[in-house]
């Protein structure tokens, strides 16, 4: 009997150590993990910093003259890889978390000043365009939302020309509050701006095809002719577009 007890001390302190070594194993890698997350997490936002910069920079020189000089495609495709990494800083580090919530103001303003250029390129330069400001919120409260996000990314698929920018109604940017004053905005979401005329309410594809006719026709007839690049990509997040 003594002997058996000894032997089944000696069985749980083995058992228990063995415990305590995957348990400590599995703490140790994932530190490991978690530092390198926050690592490319940081060097994300760097490079997320120096993006924004660069693109704000642009967006001041081709202020100057837009007709010659602005390749909207190059434009576009910037602003989408910023969203890009946005993403990836709101998947690791959630949607209210404060660095997130700043990055997305940076890129709100982007969008704006995108929209600004092109709307005065478009108009001084006289070429034809359809933009598209789609404004959304949490789709928790706001589920037709999310369906408007999926047609809009349809459409832009469909028609590559479409620039189409995405806010969310509640991030608070003195910026996107002046624009919901201009417009008369109320919070009827979603909510879509198509060249100047405002549209309360979800759209479905029928609906929202026949708003874009009269537009998608006039570029249509001209896109031989159009002195600007066809868009590579347009922005849509809802969190793209969401």
């Amino acid at each position: 009997m003594e002997t058996e007890k000894r032997i089944n001390w000696k069985k749980h302190i083995l058992v228990f150590f063995l415990t305590l070594l995957i348990f400590s194993s599995g703490f140790f890698l994932n530190n490991i993990l978690s530092e390198k997350k926050m690592t490319q997490l940081t060097d994300t936002q760097r490079d997320l910093t120096i993006d924004i910069l660069s693109l704000e920079t642009q967006f001041s020189i081709l202020n100057q003259a837009p007709c010659q000089n602005l390749n909207e495609s190059i434009l576009t495709k910037e602003l989408y890889d910023i969203s890009k990494k946005l993403s990836l800083i709101e998947n690791t580090l959630g949607e209210n978390n404060p660095d997130f919530l700043r990055s997305k103001k940076y890129y709100s303003i982007l969008e704006l000043k995108h929209w600004l250029l092109l709307k005065r390129a478009a108009k001084d330069c006289d070429f034809d365009s359809v933009f598209i400001l789609y404004f959304y919120s949490d789709k928790n409260s706001y589920p037709d939302c999310e369906k408007q996000g999926y047609i809009l990314t349809y459409f832009r698929e469909k028609y590559p020309f479409l620039k189409i920018y995405s806010f969310d109604y509640d991030l608070d940017l003195s910026a996107l509050q002046s624009l919901k004053e201009v417009y008369s905005l109320k919070k009827d979401l979603p909510i879509l701006i198509i060249n100047d005329e405002v549209y309360f309410g979800f759209k479905d594809k029928k609906e929202l095809e026949e708003i874009l006719s009269e537009y998608i026709e006039i570029k249509e007839e001209t896109a031989t002719t159009t002195p600007l690049t066809d868009l590579d990509e347009a922005e849509t997040t809802e969190d793209d577009a969401d």
